[in-house]
């Protein structure tokens, strides 16, 4: 075949298509559909529609390619590739020339979603498609069984006869062809209460969203009448088409649901009967009924959803971003479409169309998509070497693994000394368990203790009591008390700012003290190493203490001057005045530790009254203790009192609710119930009274009829002078709907 004339329905060495067939070709007999031909010359172009095929014969052979896989050819345009069918002759591939096609029937099943990989998808590979051998057979009926000469038939075009396909037969490779036929599809969750509910909310929240003029409730998708199904079913109608008409060719509308959903394309229309639209609100209809309307918003929403989604768009005046696979493959099919749809108009005008004319588009798309692809390439190997380069940098470099060894040796001392910290805590934990069990057996004794003050204090407050004390007295009692705190709040304070001054003096005189001595001692040392002679004490500075060795007397007590006259007076007073200070210092120190032993006194005094204040106080803390667990307890009963009516409040608030909603239901089945029988009553009355209106007017018109007739009578009687006839007609007042006549002859 010449590959200028490889058209859509020649790819397939069956003469299967993806073109639909018209409806009137099907109703030719099955077995008599084969290779299209006409008698005349090489110049001939033949019709698009399928042509009557001759009957087969076993012994007629094809000599059409039988593969599956065919490939654009490449003669005259690089983005085809060549593939020639092996089996056609030379005289074949001439009569090839001439262009047919055959469209394809199209199926009448239902259509399901079917998977993007069973159709050809532009990509940067081969522009092929793989197609299977064995064409589907469709006949005209589920039970009809395809001719047996069509299985295997094939036909041999002539030397003067064209035909760019075998026998006919349906393919099956289009969208409506995979699925199995004459079948009957049934939504499984139809039965599920939850997915019933869920698709009333659903389909009761679009059409609040979009406006629905009439009432709605929920109860309305529960229970619908024929007049609201109708009124949903056209408005969502109206929102996926506005240009819709109803009621064409006065046609009801239970005429044109069927039709109408199985060109939107519902897949489940064969469930759904005339009978049915008729009565939608039976239990049996209603939920088949509500899925087709959840369809029907899901289709509106994804249809809405796509027409805003830009990504979803082929645009080819946009330029795709490239780090968006889907995008590019998008832009790239949106390309060859648009080439496809140009070239192939012109392919069907004329034998000789320019190819090149819609080719620099696509050249030039593919060409920048492989710039764009080039220099993604010299980025990456760019990137790469940077990498190897970061490679090698950090092999270069010394391993970390000996560092990590070092560390791990180093973490599994510390773990070590981590475990002994440990074994020492566990040490000490013990040890202070020891000194608590210690402190715990200190603390009951000094319990026992307490209690036994205790019954001693109870026996002193009975002693007390027995004893006669009078008002006066208590209350004189509990004043001295109450000052003797006072005092020895007092006392206790001075005593504090005595001790706190006496601490400050000492701390005072003994850095003054050695900061003398430790100047003595410098001044000392000074003089010692200077050889001088240590000055007299400050009151005898006129006396000299030096002692002058007089080498060159007769005898030895006369070498040293005599120390009676000068020296001793002085040392005897000196020891006199330290006499003298030493007893003014006794005397103080006398006065101070009488003071100290008055203040001690006082001090244990009130430490005794303190005593009996801490026991007073540890008593009432004890009782105010008691009292707060009292009060704990009591507000306890209290919260649990409280959480119970809190809980019996909720109840019943759950309680009134669940009543209010049950009620509020009740009271619109009530009006729906009601607005029936009204419309019931209305239509009834009506009904009676345009039949009591024929009646009437039926006997009044039979009235005057007979009346008519009786004169007609009359004068025929006059005329024909026969006896005289009386005719007497009286129509009482009072009668409304009987006449009564009375005629005599």
């Amino acid at each position: 075949m010449d590959p200028r004339r490889r058209t859509l329905a020649s790819v397939d060495p069956h003469g299967g298509s993806n073109i639909p067939l018209p409806s009137s070709a099907l109703k030719r007999p099955q077995a008599h559909l084969a290779s299209s031909v006409r008698e005349g010359g090489g110049g001939n172009r033949f019709s698009l529609a399928p042509q009557r095929l001759p009957s087969h014969s076993g012994a007629r052979q094809s000599s059409v390619a039988t593969g599956s896989n065919f490939q654009f050819s490449q003669h005259s345009d690089a983005y085809f590739q060549s593939s020639q069918p092996t089996g056609f002759s030379n005289s074949q591939h001439q009569d090839a020339a001439r262009r047919s096609s055959v469209y394809q029937a199209p199926q009448t099943v239902n259509r399901q979603p079917t998977s993007s990989s069973n159709f050809p998808a532009a990509s940067r590979g081969s522009m092929s498609v793989n197609r299977n051998e064995h064409a589907h057979y469709r006949s005209s009926s589920a039970n009809d069984v395809p001719p047996a000469g069509l299985l295997n038939s094939h036909s041999t075009p002539s030397a003067n006869r064209a035909s760019s396909v075998g026998p006919f037969q349906v393919s099956h490779h289009g969208t409506s062809s995979l699925l199995p036929p004459f079948q009957t599809y049934k939504d499984p969750r139809t039965r599920d209460r939850k997915t019933i509910a869920s698709w009333q909310h659903e389909v009761y929240e679009f059409l609040q969203e979009r406006g629905y003029p009439e009432p709605l409730t929920i109860k309305t998708l529960q229970t619908p009448t024929t007049k609201d199904f109708q009124n949903i079913f056209k408005f969502m109608i109206q929102c996926s088409d506005h240009g819709h008409v109803w009621g064409i060719y006065g046609k009801k509308p239970e005429d044109e649901v069927i039709p109408l959903l199985k060109s939107m394309g519902y897949i489940a229309y064969d469930a759904l009967t005339k009978s049915g639209l008729q009565a939608p609100g039976s239990m049996h209809t209603w939920p088949t009924l509500l899925a087709m309307l959840q369809w029907i918003v899901t289709t509106i929403k994804l249809r809405e959803e796509a027409m805003s989604n830009d990504k979803m768009r082929l645009d080819t005046q946009v330029e795709p971003s490239p780090d968006d696979s889907r995008a590019e493959d998008l832009a790239a099919t949106s390309h060859w479409l648009q080439y496809l749809e140009a070239t192939y108009k012109l392919f069907l005008q004329s034998d000789d169309f320019d190819r090149e004319l819609h080719k620099p588009p696509l050249e030039e798309y593919f060409q920048k998509r492989k710039d764009r692809v080039l220099s993604e390439i010299e980025r990456l190997e760019g990137r790469n070497s940077q990498l190897e380069q970061e490679f090698n940098r950090l092999a270069s470099k010394p391993s970390a693994l000996e560092g990590a060894k070092k560390e791990h040796k180093k973490l599994a001392k510390d773990a070590q000394s981590f475990l002994e910290y440990l074994a020492k805590l566990r040490e000490a934990n013990k040890k202070s368990e020891k000194y608590n069990q210690s402190i715990k057996q200190d603390l009951e004794s000094a319990e026992v203790k307490l209690r036994e003050s205790q019954k001693k204090k109870v026996e002193l407050a009975a002693l007390v009591a027995k004893q006669n004390i009078s008002d006066a007295e208590l209350q004189h009692i509990s004043s001295t008390r109450a000052q003797l705190e006072r005092s020895s709040a007092a006392a206790q304070a001075k005593h504090s700012q005595l001790k706190e001054a006496m601490l400050d003096l000492e701390v005072r005189s003994t850095q003054a003290s050695d900061r003398v001595e430790k100047t003595l001692t410098i001044y000392k040392n000074k003089a010692v190493k200077l050889g001088l002679i240590p000055r007299a004490p400050e009151p005898f500075e006129h006396l000299d203490f030096s002692q002058t060795v007089n080498s060159g007397a007769a005898d030895v007590v006369d070498m040293l001057p005599d120390t009676l006259i000068d020296i001793k007076p002085a040392l005897i007073q000196l020891k006199k005045n330290a006499i003298d200070h030493r007893l003014g210092l006794t005397d103080q120190v006398l006065l101070v530790e009488e003071k100290l032993a008055n203040l001690t006194e006082t001090l244990q005094e009130k430490r005794e009254n303190l005593q009996i204040l801490e026991t007073s106080v540890q008593q009432l803390a004890k009782q105010l203790e008691d009292d707060k667990e009292k009060f704990a307890a009591e507000i306890g009963r209290m919260n649990e009192q409280i959480d119970t009516i809190l809980k019996r409040v909720t109840e019943t608030e759950s309680t009134i609710e669940n009543s209010r909603v049950t009620v509020d239901h009740e009271i619109q089945a009530l009006r729906v119930r009601f607005d029936e029988t009204q419309e019931r009553l209305s239509k009834l009355t009506k009904d009676n009274v345009d039949e009591m209106n024929s009646i009437l007017g039926f006997i009044v018109s039979y009235k005057e009829r007979i009346a008519e007739k009786t004169l007609q009578l009359k004068h025929l009687s006059e005329s024909t002078g026969g006896p005289s006839i009386n005719l007497d007609v009286n129509y009482p007042a009072g009668s409304s709907g009987t006449n009564n006549t009375n005629m005599r002859i």
